[in-house]
């Protein structure tokens, strides 16, 4: 059985400190202010780290419902300010493997990149082509949000 794989990268310019967007994008509790598409609640106590389970929900534009899921973390990196995590269809490797990242790249004192995207993989990533056009809307829409909620804090 054939594995494939998809991969789908967005990004935007934020005219803001990278400390100030990592503040931001860190805080999770708080992304429904900036945010319809991605959820995640509750949170677990204490910071992240890699191996702990998220409940993350997310919701397209245009979809009816949220879609949920419990991705574990593979990083949370306040340094290199970089957020991943990895989430699978009936916990194999095999029909579906999501892995979402958010990276912040500093591009002057007052400027900062994110990288948003995620990769796919597995024998049903051929089956979600459609699906993968409204989360990309999606990941545009949080970048958006993430975009504005950085540059208006002071």
């Amino acid at each position: 059985m054939l594995v494939k794989k998809m991969a789908l990268r967005t990004q935007i310019e934020i005219e803001a400190p990278i400390d100030r967007v990592w503040g931001v994008m860190s805080d999770l509790p708080n992304w429904s202010n900036f945010n319809s598409f991605l959820k995640v609640d509750p949170l677990p106590a204490g910071p992240l780290k890699p191996g702990q389970s998220l409940d993350v929900s997310f919701k397209p534009p245009g979809a009816k419902s949220a879609t949920k899921m419990q991705p574990k973390v593979v990083a949370f990196e306040p340094g290199s300010k970089e957020l991943r995590w990895r989430g699978k269809l009936f916990n194999t490797d095999l029909f579906f493997v999501g892995e979402h990242f958010f990276q912040l790249k500093e591009m002057g004192p007052k400027k900062t990149l994110l990288l948003h995207g995620e990769d796919f993989k597995g024998c049903l990533v051929p089956l979600l082509g459609g699906m993968l056009k409204d989360t990309e809307k999606g990941f545009l829409d949080f970048n958006q949000g993430l975009k504005r909620a950085a540059e208006q804090q002071k």
